[in-house]
């Protein structure tokens, strides 16, 4: 829908109406079908609503995962693998269909010899061959047959309120400039500049009918004089423009980027789980276009409209046949500009994913590089880049042949419209009704006019562009954040017991339970493990407690009070945290211990070292505290590394303590001095400790035993092994507790 929602359209084939979106993310195609489908039936949905009922991950969604958020909307509907015989004649259309093995489109009409498809990765609805239609439609290893996904709306379905996108509007972009000082003095610059263009042609004409047709030297040199005065006002006029606009330009490009960058730091970590790193760069980028649009382009359009008033309103005093002549042209050349948003829109989203693609790929590349060498992969990702880059170049090249099409018959269009003006001006002057300094003076108006009209179309451009970039912001703009619906703080020093009363969990809608109906207590000021099989639950319970996922059923108090309700910045000040992948930073040793901490303080960052027994190595360092580590500083051992972020948590404080497998890398002798040292740190805390290694859970306090996502053993070390259960059988080859 143009009313800057995304954008809906209608195509026609045999003579019905089909809606159509495009995606604005490369997993989005599921849903973007199912928005279509919904849209053909007379619902209008929102894309993210669409996204989370169909369950969408990293790796979008899957054929039950739209089967199912079908019936939630109240389809009935129908998944199956048919043959195209099957598919012609009886099946009820539209449907979606699974495309190219890893893609959804919808099929709006099949006949013997044409599909039409609803493509929202292509951006349009598109018309296919039977036998092209075919080459993506079938499933591999199954001749001439593929899956269909069929939805038939019901009174369940009727039901349902409509629940659009969020609006996006370009004109909200200009409650982004605050810096009003800098667009006063751009507007007076633009004024300026206005001013001395409609003094050139008048110069001119005094040159040609004053100073040489009454050979009059003097007149001639204080005119030229006066040219050059008005020329050096241009040139420093511009230079301070430019100085101006690319203070105003940078100051909103931070701002843009920072407003983003903190939004996305306040969304939902599952955001980041079901989203690609790809996407949210190109989102980066976006930004940048928006900004570029707000300063370069919207400057240049005001400029050009100034010029357009000034100088259309002085040739319209010349020679109003004239004018309206150039009217005419001009509405031409911006009407022919227009035509082509849809094509280009579909371009513009085209790149966006080719390039989000791209970009995956080669963080991917270089973080893996190692295990590229080792596995003897190199040919194979470089094929895959190349592949990348070839489609890449496919797509730019579309958009230069479209660019050279819009823009070439425009230049025609402006210079036809030249040539006959000048035609039409020199036969006023040979017929003496208008004199040569006129006709000059007018022609220099014109190519004025002309230029204006030029940069109008590409600010026309620029203006399709920044709402394309501004609809794919807009997205991460209505995400809800992660304390939307909290409202309570987690005070220092309010450690307390944590209670889990029948809590379940899943990652998807449609995944199996990774926890299941969980109720346990884990006491304040004592040390709990657990431990189980890979795959019991583990990692994931830490997950609910750090509040990175919210529990499926169930419910998670603190201190007594609902961890729904807790705010998570709040929660994670007091908690310190050992992931399996924790992350260390391009930061010196110091600030990778005190990041996020408000008191850097080096006292306490040698004490964590020296709890961890890194004291010694890290002050034989060249510049000790200070050294550079991480992707780009000296190279550390996974032991090193985990130590590390043990003194990061050490330094901290934390009244909450989790640690996932945080001793795995470490030696003999080093796990068993840390260990040592933290259990003396742990006094008065509440703790929370997963591992593999059960040597350093021994002396929890308490021991649950998951399995499958289940408690099946709680107790003390020596109760479980007495026990000779589940606990003692993992742990009777690591202690050696015999049979």
């Amino acid at each position: 829908m143009e009313n800057n929602r995304l954008r809906k359209i209608t195509h026609h084939f045999k003579g019905k109406r089909y809606p159509f979106f495009r995606q604005l993310d490369t997993m989005d195609c599921g849903p973007t079908c199912l928005k279509m489908i919904s849209a053909y039936h007379g619902k209008e949905l929102s894309l993210n609503y669409l996204r989370d009922l169909s369950d969408v991950r990293s790796q979008g969604t899957s054929v039950s995962g739209l089967k199912y958020a079908a019936e939630k909307l109240g389809f009935k509907t129908l998944a199956a693998e048919l043959s195209l015989e099957i598919l012609l004649e009886k099946a009820p259309l539209p449907c979606i269909l699974h495309w190219d093995h890893n893609h959804f489109v919808v099929l709006w009409h099949l006949t013997e010899k044409h599909a039409y498809v609803g493509n929202p990765a292509l951006g349009k609805n598109m018309r296919y061959t039977i036998h092209d239609f075919m080459e993506h439609w079938n499933t591999p290893g199954r001749e001439n047959k593929g899956i269909a996904i069929f939805a038939e709306s019901t009174e369940a379905f009727n039901q349902i309120k409509d629940q659009p996108d969020p609006p996006v509007n370009l004109f909200s972009l200009l409650k982004r400039i605050d810096d009003r000082k800098n667009i006063y003095y751009v507007t007076a610059a633009l004024i300026t500049a206005t001013l001395l263009t409609l003094a050139i042609p008048l110069l001119t004409q005094a040159v040609v009918d004053k100073a040489i047709s009454k050979k009059d030297i003097g007149i001639l040199a204080i005119i030229c004089l006066g040219q050059l005065l008005l020329f050096t006002g241009r040139i420093i006029t511009d230079f301070f423009r430019s100085r101006i606009l690319f203070k105003l330009g940078m100051n909103i490009s931070i701002k843009l980027i920072y407003e983003f960058v903190d939004k996305l730091m306040q969304l939902r970590l599952s955001f980041f789980e079901y989203r690609s790193s790809g996407d949210n760069l190109q989102r980066i980028y976006d930004n940048q276009r928006v900004e570029e649009f707000l300063t370069k382009n919207c400057v240049s359009a005001g400029l050009s409209i100034i010029i357009l008033m000034v100088n259309g309103g002085l040739l319209c005093y010349y020679n109003w046949k004239l004018f309206a002549l150039f009217i005419v042209a001009s509405i031409i050349s911006i009407v022919w500009t227009n035509l082509f948003e849809e094509k280009r829109r579909r371009l513009d989203q085209r790149t966006f994913s080719l390039l989000s693609n791209a970009q995956r790929h080669q963080i991917e590349t270089f973080e893996a590089m190692t295990e590229i060498r080792l596995t003897g992969a190199e040919q194979e990702k470089n094929q895959l880049w190349k592949t990348l880059q070839e489609e890449t170049y496919k797509v730019k090249m579309e958009n230069l042949k479209l660019d050279q099409r819009i823009q070439g018959v425009a230049l025609f269009i402006n210079e036809t419209t030249g040539v006959l003006t000048t035609f039409l001006t020199a036969s006023l002057v040979i017929n003496g009704t208008l004199s040569l300094g006129a006709m000059l003076a007018i022609t220099y108006m014109y190519g004025a006019l002309n230029g204006t009209v030029n940069q109008l179309s590409d600010f026309i451009r620029s203006m399709q562009t920044a709402k394309f970039s501004l609809q794919r912001i807009s997205e991460v703009e209505h995400e809800e954040t992660e304390d939307a619906h909290s409202i309570l703080n987690l005070k220092k020093g309010e450690s307390g017991s944590i209670e889990l009363c029948n809590v379940s969990f899943r990652y998807g809608k449609l995944s199996p339970d990774v926890l299941h109906n969980l109720s346990l207590t884990i006491p304040a000021g004592k040390v709990t493990a657990i431990v189980g099989m890979s795959g019991s639950g583990k990692t994931t319970l830490l997950k609910l407690l750090l509040k990175f996922f919210t529990a499926t059923e169930g419910v998670i108090t603190f201190c007594g009070q609902d961890l729904k309700i807790i705010k998570a910045k709040s929660l994670r000040k007091q908690c310190g945290a050992v992931m399996q992948d924790s992350f260390l930073f391009t930061d010196t040793i110091a600030g990778n211990i005190w990041v996020g901490s408000a008191e850097k303080d080096l006292n306490r960052v040698k004490n964590a070292c020296k709890m961890v027994n890194m004291q010694e190595f890290i002050e034989s360092l060249p510049f000790s505290y200070d050294t550079q580590i991480g992707s780009e500083g000296i190279g550390l051992s996974e032991g090193q590394k985990q130590r590390l972020l043990i003194a990061r948590l050490i330094y901290r404080q934390p009244d909450y303590i989790f640690l996932d497998e945080a001793t795995n890398s470490l030696d003999a002798n080093n796990e068993r001095l840390i260990v040592e040292n933290l259990n003396s740190f742990f006094v008065g805390r509440t703790v929370v400790i997963v591992a593999h290694r059960l040597s350093t859970v021994v002396h929890a306090d308490n021991i649950i035993v998951l399995d499958k996502g289940n408690i099946v053993e709680q107790g003390t070390h020596e109760a479980l092994t007495q026990s000779k259960g589940a606990y003692y059988h993992l742990v009777k080859n690591q202690l050696e507790l015999g049979k």
